[in-house]
């Protein structure tokens, strides 16, 4: 007795083939468009990716700098520019040789106070149009309105 084994065997049954040939042609279509937009972000966007990045560093900086400021002194700075008063100084609120800074580069910035400027804001505006800053908390976000392109907000970061 001799079967043909070869010859009508799948892997799948002919009455799921156009649903798996749909299913395929669907993760093809996918991944094709996944393709083509990480292609063309970079290639259309590259002035606003470089803020955006831009603009996480100089968050990173001012927060590094808050966070060492409470360290040493145990009190949040009272403004920004706290952070870039020079050696020996008490800024306000702060206990007389607790203070070690200054914390960030005293010169360049937003009207060269040595505050790093929010790319999306004008350098010659006051900081208070670069960051939203809380003496209370020490919190620090982007002044500046708008969105990264995945969608997240600058006061997000």
């Amino acid at each position: 007795m001799e079967t043909e084994v070869g010859r009508n065997y799948t892997i799948v049954p002919k009455s799921y083939r156009p649903l798996v040939t749909v299913l395929l042609l669907v993760v093809a279509c996918f991944l094709i468009l996944q393709v083509i937009i990480a292609e063309r972000k970079p290639d259309e966007y590259p002035s606003r990716n470089r803020k955006v990045i831009t603009l996480r560093s100089n968050l990173l900086r001012l927060r590094r700098a808050i966070a060492d400021f409470h360290t040493d002194t145990g009190v949040w700075p009272a403004q920004l520019q706290d952070m870039v008063a020079p050696a020996g100084t008490t800024p306000t609120g702060t206990k007389p040789k607790a203070y070690q800074g200054p914390y960030l580069t005293p010169n360049g910035g937003i009207c060269n106070t040595g505050v790093p400027s929010n790319p999306f804001g004008d350098p010659q505006n006051a900081i208070a149009t670069h960051w939203v800053y809380n003496p209370k908390t020490g919190a620090v976000k982007s002044a500046v309105g708008g969105t990264t392109l995945d969608g997240r907000p600058y006061e997000g970061l």
